[in-house]
């Protein structure tokens, strides 16, 4: 998907002579995204581009969770088509209102929809299941977020070990250009606060992952039972293999893995693309049957939902394919564990609060996946070295 490629002409697709009604926009919009998705993956970046271009006026931010999905993924794949360096140096060059906006939705979303309590308490299960009898836990998290998940770490931790402190390590594993600094300061404020009240030993530490030797961790995890915290989609393609071997290297033992659908990187650029798409569909669907209010569901898809999709199309745009998930692990040494029943008992009672029914949950494979009605939000696997 070279931007100097020699051009092409527009690809021809005529408007249509009378206003597109809902349903029209709808699928004749993403019919066109996907053949903007194809063309660019064969290298036709002009003609691709022509395509995007008259979307624009096909493809206004609707009401429809479909038609607000492929505006966003016909937005983002344009801005990767004309400049692929725009997103990473606007990410370095947030401003602390940036980071205030992305916490506001990252809460609001929180609140929300169950998909981040799910992540979160069947990551942390699986952490306690292997790994709670330890004097020390070390947990590298290559997908920190906004830290809260070890939080809650610390709160069952400090119950199970009332009277012999058990200590909880946590190293984050960021890139400059997804993590402001403020935001990283807050991280730990957050969580060394939440520890000195929970009576709880703590540290925590942050490595750049472009620009540190990853290696130097075998030093200060040395005696720790190690726990990995690695989402699909969390590394770039290229640095997996490298990534799974160092883990190895540092005993890890144990690694947890969430997969939402939009993270998926082992299909060709336009099949991932429409992939990606469609979880989106699913997860703005849940959201509006929650009743979600629109100025709240508005900044959640700003703020939160937006830049996950750019993140998306940019890494499959420049060629960030890997393996399936599964299978890059299992080739690497890793053995599945089977998600524990407490952890699925817990995701029920989390989906029995919700004032509206529609998500359920899933047991394959030993993972544990998320539904809303018809579609997949996200899973989790555990995995031990």
């Amino acid at each position: 998907m070279d931007p100097h490629m020699p051009s092409s002409p527009p690809f021809p697709q005529p408007f249509p002579k009378k206003p597109p009604t809902d349903d029209d926009t709808s699928s004749g919009g993403v019919d066109q995204l996907a053949q903007a998705a194809k063309l660019a993956e064969a290298g036709d970046v002009f003609a691709a581009r022509q395509i995007l271009a008259r979307l624009t006026p096909r493809l206004p931010a609707a009401p429809t969770p479909l038609l607000r999905s492929a505006f966003y993924f016909k937005e983002a794949l344009r801005v990767a088509l004309s400049s692929p360096t725009t997103t990473t140096a606007a990410s370095t060059n947030s401003t602390p209102l940036d980071l205030l906006l992305k916490l506001t939705a990252y809460k609001a979303f929180s609140d929300l929809s169950p998909v981040l309590h799910f992540a979160h308490f069947t990551c942390v299960q699986a952490v306690l299941d292997e790994l709670g009898a330890a004097p020390c836990i070390h947990v590298l998290d290559f997908d920190i977020g906004v830290g809260e998940q070890w939080a809650s770490l610390m709160h069952d931790l400090a119950q199970r070990h009332t009277h012999t402190g058990v200590a909880l390590k946590v190293t984050a594993l960021v890139s400059t250009a997804s993590h402001h600094p403020i935001e990283l300061q807050l991280i730990h404020d957050s969580l060394s606060s939440f520890a000195a009240e929970l009576g709880v030993p703590f540290r925590f530490a942050a490595f750049d992952l472009n620009a540190t030797d990853l290696t130097g961790l075998l030093a200060v995890t040395a005696g720790d039972a190690i726990a990995v915290h690695l989402p699909v989609g969390s590394v770039h393609a290229p640095a997996v293999p490298s990534v799974l071997h160092l883990v190895r290297r540092l005993g890890a033992k144990l690694v947890v893995s969430v997969d939402r659908g939009c993270d998926r990187g082992d299909q060709p650029f336009a099949a991932h693309l429409l992939q990606a798409l469609q979880s989106t569909v699913f997860l703005l669907e849940s959201l509006d049957a929650m009743g979600t209010d629109s100025d709240v569901a508005a900044k959640i898809e700003r703020f939160w939902v937006q830049p996950k999709i750019d993140e998306c199309v940019r890494a499959a745009a420049a060629g960030d394919r890997t393996p399936p998930w599964r299978a890059t692990l299992a080739s690497a040494g890793f053995v599945p564990v089977q998600v524990s029943s407490f952890a699925e008992a817990q995701a029920e009672s989390l989906l029995k609060k919700l004032p509206v029914r529609g998500f359920r949950l899933e047991r394959r494979a030993g993972s544990l996946f998320l539904h809303w009605q018809r579609g997949e939000l996200a899973s989790v696997s555990a995995w031990r070295c």
